[in-house]
């Protein structure tokens, strides 16, 4: 039920999350998820990349070959708009459908969080995956506990919400070493009016795993 709320929220809000989106800028943190990527020129896929393709565009002026994917249909269809040029993909970050060991390096900037803790080793599985032998893996998620659903100006959407030990024993178990962890505060509350903060974490694919 919390994800068909939450989908329809990305679907009919689909412009103010745009416009949200453009004023978060995460260079800082694709900078460092850079550094730990080995190889020159390399495939990233965006996932949950958002209508606006934000990150898309800093990682096309970096030289990387990227591609999106999001389960919101009006999301894909605006970023396509945008980068008619790049591969976007309409699908579930725990079942994608891409193939094995296809990308260099992993975007979820602020897309884990929008499923249940129940569900989230099933997209770290798929990540690891995706991943090339030592592929990189950039996630950052709302800190806190539990979940719930919150309210914003397109209606309602879930959030999990995870400590730094929670969050590195879910990658650390999906096969990941943990390189690093950074907090990002944020200056506002959130539409339901508590404050937050970003839990960013930076990990490579375990090849003996």
């Amino acid at each position: 039920m919390s994800y068909q709320v939450t989908k329809q929220n990305y679907e009919t809000g689909n412009e103010w999350h745009k416009e949200k989106s453009l004023g978060n800028v995460w260079t800082a943190e694709l900078e460092k998820f850079l550094s730990y990527i080995t190889v020159a020129e390399p495939k990233i896929v965006d996932i949950g990349c958002g209508g606006s393709g934000r990150d898309i565009k800093q990682f096309l002026e970096r030289g990387a070959k990227v591609e999106g994917l999001d389960y919101s249909h009006a999301a894909i269809e605006s970023v396509k708009k945008r980068f008619p040029e790049v591969s976007f993909y309409e699908a579930d970050m725990t079942a994608t459908g891409l193939p094995d060991a296809s990308y260099d390096g992993l975007w979820a900037c602020a897309s884990l969080l929008n499923i249940t803790k129940a569900d989230a080793p099933k997209a770290i599985a798929e990540f690891a995956r995706l991943l090339t032998g030592d592929g990189a893996l950039f996630v950052s998620v709302k800190k806190g506990e539990g979940e719930r659903m919150v309210s914003d100006k397109a209606g309602e959407r879930f959030f999990s919400f995870w400590e730094e030990q929670e969050l590195r024993n879910l990658i650390e178990a999906g096969g990941f070493k943990v390189q690093a962890t950074d907090t990002r505060e944020v200056l506002k509350a959130q539409t339901d009016g508590k404050p937050f903060s970003w839990l960013c974490l930076y990990a490579n694919k375990n090849e003996k795993k």
